[in-house]
């Protein structure tokens, strides 16, 4: 019998900047950290196609062997489209054309896919290796930056001349959003490169790692669930002390962490003294109050909060690998029981159902009286992105390859179909067509989760752009794992996420990349290091007052300017 899935899927389903926890998790102006100034100058097409005047009206005449609107087949004579796409982890398909959005695609369409499957995680190393290599796929679905977009625009198609021709449904979404869509999608050149993609956010508050704490080792050891940061560390100690997985071996972790993860980083502590927006590695090397950037990494709190953890590291309360493993290392130990306590963007991630009901949700805690911790997470954060469909110039056929994307944007149940699969499965509509619902599949197992599922039926969080009223929602009974989540957004973004402390989600000029990025290389890297040295070794007044002088000689304060001048409205 289906159940409704809870609150959890519908968020998991929304994540930021990046839905995998892999990575620093940034926004869109920090992962266009290593672009150069080699946009092209406004020479490139008008339609995308060489020798090509602008596209007709939808209803017309075939452009370049496709037709326009929502005619089908899409094209005139038969054309195979290249795509690359980056492999999830857990996806158990043998390739894409297995999932349900691409079955019938040639049949109705006409295109033939080939998918130019990446590995999970080398897409970082494989496509700029693309680019410069000038070995390009028709298109990129969902794997370039804005760094890429902007070094490499002589290589990419603009859109914006196409659209209203060959992508009306995607034009139609857009035009219901709230939110001024083209400032979103236009690069500094003014061309559009790439289409929109993934969810308009449900949600008031979006939160991004949440604590969570393992009840059963807190019955073992009869500790309650900690809400001052002293019972949290007499919680760690006793985590430590009192053999809370009862294997009679001194093997428990109170507390995980991986710096290879920005959503398991220990830099979401920060929050407890009340500094750090918390989202992803940049952010919290500043914060955002009412529009104005402020440091955090060299402050009295700063030092507090490293003071705290090097007393933890020193006691063996916190993970003595948390500064070097990577993913699975850090998961492998949260399955195996060896765990108290750790960030994550959700439970389901790294915990198999037999364990989800031994976790809860560890309230939002204040290093001391007087202070207001911050949550991570944004206030309304879209889950908008661009540059989701990129088409390349050595695409042929431009047009098709824009088709496509709209054909599997024409309509709520296509677009559900990309992101989750078939319906029925991991989503369902409601019998009064007034929307749409999370399910929890039958045949789900241990081996087979709902994360399997959903990146195995679908590309999760990669569909053509969904409204609210597309999206799918939480209805009815809640699973443990999803109850975590649901607390989340009650006790923690309520009260604790920053109301103002978000960035723009516009392009910059290469040129203000290049002057950000030969700043922050280096600085970033020296914050990191030091952070890991500092609770890893201690460190002396002498210390903390030479790394806040190299801080000011790597211009720290120049990196803060450059953010206040990019939410300014400046760069």
């Amino acid at each position: 019998m289906k159940r409704t899935l809870a609150l959890l899927l519908c968020l998991a389903l929304l994540a930021s900047v990046f839905a995998a926890c892999g990575g620093d998790g940034n926004s869109s102006t920090s992962s266009t950290s290593s672009a150069s100034s080699q946009a092209k100058d406004g020479e490139s097409s008008e339609t995308g196609t060489d020798g090509e005047d602008s596209a007709p009206e939808a209803g017309g005449e075939a452009v370049n062997g496709t037709n326009p609107g929502n005619e089908l087949p899409i094209v005139t004579e038969p054309v195979t489209l290249t795509i690359a796409k980056e492999r999830h982890m857990l996806d158990t398909t043998k390739n894409y054309n297995e999932k349900a959005s691409f079955k019938n695609i040639t049949e109705e369409t006409g295109l033939t896919l080939e998918f130019v499957e990446l590995a999970a995680g080398t897409a970082a190393e494989k496509v700029p290796l693309m680019l410069a290599g000038g070995d390009m796929p028709d298109v990129f679905w969902g794997l370039l930056s804005d760094a890429q977009i902007l070094q490499n625009t002589s290589q990419l198609t603009p859109l914006e001349d196409m659209l209203e021709t060959f992508a009306p449904n995607s034009l139609k979404t857009y035009e219901e959003l709230g939110t001024d869509w083209r400032t979103i999608a236009t690069a500094p050149d003014d061309h559009i490169y790439g289409m929109l993609g993934r969810y308009e956010s449900l949600y008031e508050n979006t939160g991004d790692g949440i604590q969570i704490i393992n009840k059963k080792w807190l019955d073992a050891v009869k500790k309650d669930v900690p809400t001052t940061l002293d019972e949290y560390y007499e919680v760690l100690k006793a985590f430590k002390e009192q053999d809370p997985n009862g294997n009679g071996e001194a093997d428990e972790i109170p507390y995980c962490f991986s710096e290879d993860m920005w959503c398991a980083s220990i830099t979401n502590d920060m929050g407890i003294w009340g500094i750090g927006n918390g989202y992803g590695d940049t952010n919290s090397n500043f914060h955002i109050r009412e529009g104005k950037v402020s440091p955090t990494v060299n402050t009295p709190e700063y030092r507090e909060y490293l003071e705290f953890y090097h007393k933890l590291y020193s006691e063996g309360l916190i993970d003595a690998e948390g500064f070097s493993q990577n993913t699975e290392v850090f998961s492998n130990k949260i399955k195996n029981n060896q765990v108290g306590t750790y960030y994550s963007w959700t439970a389901l991630e790294y915990l198999s159902s037999e364990q989800e009901k031994d976790w809860v949700v560890l309230p939002t805690l204040a290093a001391k009286e007087g202070v207001q911790p911050v949550a991570n997470g944004e206030v309304d954060r879209s889950t908008i992105q661009k540059n989701k469909w990129v088409i390349s110039s050595q695409c042929e056929h431009p047009e098709a390859a824009l088709r496509l994307w709209d054909y599997l944007a024409r309509d709520a149940e296509s677009k559900l179909t990309v992101a989750l699969g078939e319906k029925g499965k991991l989503w369902d509509e409601y019998e009064d067509g007034s929307g749409y619902y999370f399910v929890v599949p039958e045949d789900t197992t241990p081996e087979f989760t709902f994360e399997h599922q959903k990146y195995t039926y679908g590309t999760v969080n990669d569909p053509p752009l969904m409204t609210k009223a597309e999206t799918p929602k939480n209805d009815g009974e809640i699973s443990p794992a999803a109850a975590l989540r649901d607390q989340m957004v009650a006790q923690v973004d309520k009260d604790y996420v920053p109301k103002d402390g978000q960035l723009p989600q516009s392009y910059v000029s290469p040129e203000a990349i290049d002057d950000r990025s030969f700043i922050e290389t280096d600085l970033k890297a020296y914050i990191k290091q030091f952070r890991s040295q500092a609770i890893m070794d201690g460190f002396t007044d002498a210390d903390w007052d030479a790394y806040v002088k190299r801080l000011d000689d790597l211009q720290y304060p120049a990196w803060l300017q450059w953010y206040q001048d990019f939410i300014d409205g400046n760069l």
